[in-house]
């Protein structure tokens, strides 16, 4: 009885339900804190932080798509995303900055994606476990992406739905959206996910690489635009150091934000393994790795060399 009980709870009260609740709550707070910052002082560095990375891709487009590239004022980090993130975000660029319209409209955007994403996820993915950690990886992303307005939503949305055309078999759709998550070059560790997981064959990357090819053409046509983009990938910024000489480069590749989508390609690796004892491992093994990871990252590389300096 207790047990049909608990089931009728569940359908009553999914799971993903109070996560989406928890999405919802932490986006009004930062909105809410970004109001309180125009009429008072709370702590300088909040205010030198709130909403930084918009800013930033605002004073990106400011450059122009021809000296896209070029070293931004108020970053220590030129930019480093392909060339097509700038027609990607121009619908956001061009609503006046002064007017903050758009930057809430950034807020409501990260939101609706990721509702969309957390409340189809269950279709896809059947395993309560590996879904409550994708769901609690989600969130700290979501609320460290929210709090510096980033962009890893986007790839977030962008790769699930990429995953899900593939399972309809629409695979030139989802070698699509695949490209266009590549706007930050770490979306290709979705390639050799899948590879590993046995989700797609070695003939299906056509799909997925036609799509990239076109896209980096202009980079063939305008070598310099290349190099100048891969000399931005490993700028190495002098405040942010750790204990091996790739940290300061791996932290814009792998910022705790970007849980959002390696909390997704944890969970297409999870699913696809059909031997139960070695999914319990591999969860144990790759979740531990992670979190230490993340944990290293976040205090060794980034916020202890902050406090020093």
């Amino acid at each position: 009885m207790s047990s049909q009980n608990t089931m009728n709870e569940e359908e009553k009260y999914p799971l993903h339900l109070y996560f989406i609740g928890f999405f919802i709550v932490i986006t009004i707070a930062l909105i809410l804190l970004r109001i309180l910052l125009y009429s008072f002082e709370i702590s300088k560095w909040i205010q030198n932080t709130k909403d930084i990375d918009f800013k930033i891709l605002i004073a990106g487009m400011d450059n122009g798509l021809i000296n896209f590239y070029d070293p931004v004022a108020i970053s220590d980090w030129p930019p480093y995303y392909l060339y097509f993130w700038y027609f990607i975000f121009y619908p956001i660029y061009i609503i006046p900055y002064n007017t903050m319209i758009g930057i809430y409209i950034w807020d409501v955007f990260r939101l609706f994606l990721t509702i969309i994403v957390i409340k189809e996820s269950p279709k896809v993915f059947k395993s309560k476990k590996d879904l409550l950690i994708f769901y609690l990886m989600c969130i700290i992303g979501f609320s460290i992406d929210a709090y510096y307005n980033n962009v890893n939503f986007l790839i977030l949305f962008l790769l699930f739905n990429s995953y899900v055309y593939f399972e309809r078999d629409k695979k030139w759709i989802a070698g699509i959206l695949f490209t266009l998550a590549t706007f930050k070059i770490t979306a290709l560790l979705f390639l050799p996910v899948l590879l590993i997981a046995r989700k797609i064959k070695w003939k299906d990357l056509l799909y997925y690489l036609v799509p990239f090819f076109i896209i980096c053409i202009p980079y063939i046509i305008f070598p310099n635009y290349f190099l100048q983009m891969f000399h931005n990938w490993f700028h190495s910024d002098e405040q942010i150091q750790g204990f091996l000489i790739l940290d300061s480069i791996m932290w814009k590749a792998l910022q705790p934000s970007h849980l959002m989508f390696i909390g997704l390609l944890l969970i297409i690796f999870l699913e696809n393994l059909k031997n139960e004892d070695r999914k319990n491992l591999y969860r144990v093994i790759l979740v531990s790795i992670i979190s230490i990871y993340y944990i290293y990252l976040t205090t060794i590389v980034f916020i202890i060399p902050i406090v020093l300096g």
